[in-house]
């Protein structure tokens, strides 16, 4: 089944890894129960349970660690790529967003080189590369959701629709001073990330990279405004002036790793 991506106004697929997952073990002929015994004798307590698989194929379950998916194509007898990405439709987009307008395909040739592999080190090695792209597009996402949450704050805060205590979490949850703070992360989080992905050879959409100017430029915006309005303390409107002044730098900003 296809859909219109609004990414580009071109097709892409619907499928899931609980779905590919699906597709594979039924051209294999094994029951979600057999699926579970085979691994259950070749992992031990490390193996993926009947109940877990059933979840996955049901879509329930869908943090799949590199582990995981690395048991389930061994036993299926595929390369964990058919599973990461959907092989049968190499050309329409990717399911991650992340990859913006790469293709299945494309996407194959990112961790080609890294798979054709012949002994369990450089598999490993070769899978954590795979997990360590995945886990930094997740970061960036997250990145994404915190700095609109955060945003949303100050906004409510310039509005007057907080109350004057709002930065106690125990009532009240962030207030414009933590927001301020987490929201500053957040916008370091997206950037290292970025950084990152585009080093290990993943293309960040230009749409992406402008996104990322913009919510820059409106960070900067609310900062003036919440200044001006007086709804940041003393020390941390001393501590912002530093920042952008280059005194001085944000405390624990992750560093520059895809670790």
């Amino acid at each position: 089944m296809t859909v219109i991506d609004d990414r580009a106004g071109l097709q892409t697929d619907t499928s899931t890894f609980g779905t590919r997952m699906k597709r594979y073990r039924t051209m294999a002929k094994l029951s979600i129960a057999k699926l579970a015994d085979y691994l259950k004798r070749e992992y031990g307590e490390l193996a993926l349970s009947e109940n877990v698989l059933t979840n996955i194929e049901l879509g329930r379950k869908t943090d799949i660690s590199v582990d995981a998916t690395i048991q389930i194509a061994h036993a299926l007898h595929i390369t964990p790529l058919a599973l990461i990405c959907d092989l049968e439709e190499p050309f329409l987009l990717s399911d991650n967003p992340i990859f913006g307008t790469r293709t299945k395909y494309g996407i194959c040739n990112i961790f080609l080189s890294e798979m054709i592999v012949f002994d369990r080190v450089e598999l490993n090695t070769a899978m954590a590369r795979i997990k360590s792209i995945l886990d930094e597009s997740k970061r960036y996402w997250d990145g994404v959701s915190n700095y609109q949450t955060y945003m949303d704050v100050l906004r409510r805060a310039l509005l007057d629709e907080l109350p004057d205590d709002s930065d106690d979490p125990m009532y009240y949850g962030p207030g414009p001073n933590m927001a301020f703070y987490y929201l500053s992360q957040s916008i370091d989080d997206i950037e290292k990330s970025a950084t990152v992905m585009e080093a290990a050879g993943v293309t960040v959409p230009d749409s992406e990279k402008k996104k990322i100017e913009t919510a820059k430029d409106s960070f900067d915006s609310i900062r003036k405004m919440c200044i001006a309005k007086g709804i940041l303390s003393l020390d941390e409107q001393e501590r912002i002036s530093d920042v952008f002044e280059g005194i001085s730098q944000l405390p624990s900003k992750r560093p520059l790793t895809s670790d």
